[in-house]
């Protein structure tokens, strides 16, 4: 699986699954890969309240362990060298959560972390899930996902305003079946696969010359399909022609085949090719055949132009230029932003040509 999106809201329970410690571990790497910009990191307001909340019961019940721990083990104070003699010196709850909620503030309140806010959410959206049994109020003890329905609905109404995916990283059941019900959402069951993802997926920063082949070879097919669409709706010229008469009755694309490419720019986001295209045309003239017509010498004009038939299959060359963009390096977002030919016409040369009809008509045209 490759990465998808830079777009991640990550739910409490993930967190907490990795024990709140921000700025160490996978909190610690994810963080990392949010200030580089690899990872672009939503959170709602009422998730960050609830990390909040969970900070401080369990800044309060990691205080009162110690508490109880210090009169259990009192032995201890007999053996001031050793370093669990430290959990004697005296810290409350709110020492510990001052400590812990500053490392979260660190995580969440910069320029490459966005807030959410549920205020936009329309309640009866939310409402009309609790009462269909829809996730995620799927399950038993319904009320107490109303939290996370806010949430999710205004993670929904990102997606849905920027036309982005959005992963949802969440070890509870019931965002997995909301997420699976919404065609923009990805579920994701833990940080360590979000780290893990985005780190394999950094070959357009890497190696950007090598990622923009793979994403050419991966476009190739439609840039195809856009340069016969250009074709086909173009003007085209026949060398042998005089300019001022217009020979060419019809003219069908038969084949199309990139014979060669060459990179002229390319970063991470981005790469510019020039492209050799060989089209194979069909094209059916009507030429006049004035040595065949009869000129009156008196009024000096031809009486009237008899026509030839001539069907020629050509091999030519065009050149064109092609932009494709992947924005935030991504397989997913990749698509050709610009391609242009290199002349505004085409023009049919002899270099190859086969005659596959030729026809002196009469006066009737047959």
């Amino acid at each position: 699986m490759e990465l998808q999106t830079r777009l991640v809201f990550i739910d409490t329970c993930a967190y907490e699954s990795k024990n709140f410690q921000f700025g160490q571990h996978a909190l610690g790497r994810l963080q990392e890969l949010v200030e580089n910009e690899k990872i672009h990191l939503l959170i709602t307001d009422v998730t960050r309240s609830e990390i909040e909340a969970h900070l401080h019961k369990k800044s309060d019940d990691a205080a009162s362990k110690i508490k109880q721990l210090t009169k259990d083990a009192m032995f201890l104070r007999n053996t001031p060298e050793l370093d669990c003699h430290g959990i004697f010196t005296k810290v409350d709850g709110e020492e510990i959560y001052r400590l812990i909620h500053n490392k979260f503030l660190e995580f969440v309140e910069n320029e490459f972390v966005e807030t959410i806010s549920v205020g936009t959410v329309n309640p009866e959206v939310v409402f009309y899930a609790y009462f269909n049994n829809l996730p995620p109020f799927n399950k038993e003890s319904k009320k107490h996902e109303f939290p996370d329905a806010f949430v999710l609905e205004a993670i929904k109404e990102i997606s849905v305003a920027r036309g982005l995916s959005i992963y949802i990283v969440s070890s509870d059941g019931d965002m997995e079946s909301f997420c699976n019900g919404v065609d923009n959402f990805i579920y994701l069951n833990s940080v360590d696969k979000l780290i893990d993802l985005t780190l394999r997926s950094d070959t357009a920063y890497e190696e950007p010359t090598k990622f923009a082949d793979e994403i050419f070879e991966q476009l190739k097919e439609q840039i195809i399909a856009d340069a016969l669409q250009t074709l086909e709706g173009s003007e085209f010229s026949y060398e042998e022609a005089d300019p001022y008469d217009e020979v060419i009755d019809s003219v069908k694309i038969d084949s199309i085949t990139i014979t060669n490419r060459n990179l002229q720019d390319v970063d991470a986001e981005h790469a510019e090719y020039i492209l050799e295209f060989e089209v194979t045309i069909t094209a059916d003239y009507l030429f006049p055949d004035y040595e065949r017509s009869p000129w009156d010498y008196e009024d000096k004009h031809y009486a009237f132009v008899l026509k030839n038939e001539l069907t020629l299959k050509h091999q030519e060359t065009y050149t064109a230029y092609v932009t494709l963009v992947y924005d935030d390096g991504l397989r997913a977002n990749a698509h050709i932003a610009e391609l242009n030919f290199e002349d505004s016409y085409f023009e049919l040369t002899n270099h190859s040509t086969e005659v596959l009809h030729s026809k002196e008509l009469d006066l009737n045209g047959e």
